[in-house]
């Protein structure tokens, strides 16, 4: 009796989890957009700052403490969360 009901229980969530797998592949399409606009704005974000890199990472006449090594560091934290943004994305785009 315990045997059938739990055979039961599996067949019922066995056809669950089918259907849900189902309705995930009807969304494909439209994940792979959005992280393709996504992706897409990060690079333009990306070059951008690249653009502006003097302006935003050089010298400030106003602050003291401002040395080289300061403002290399906070140039590469921009890199390195940029990076992992690209690398997010494309790891979505290419897992779909």
């Amino acid at each position: 009796m315990r045997a059938a009901r739990s055979a039961a229980i599996f067949s019922v969530v066995n056809v669950s989890s089918l259907a849900v797998v189902h309705s995930h592949g009807d969304s494909v399409l439209a994940l792979r957009i959005v992280f393709s606009i996504c992706l897409v704005i990060i690079l333009v974000a990306g070059a951008y700052i690249f653009r502006i890199r003097k302006r935003l990472f050089d010298r400030d006449p106003e602050v003291v403490a401002d040395h080289w090594a300061a403002r290399n560091l906070r140039l590469w934290q921009v890199i390195l969360v940029w990076l992992l943004a690209v690398d997010l994305l494309l790891t979505m785009l290419w897992r779909l």
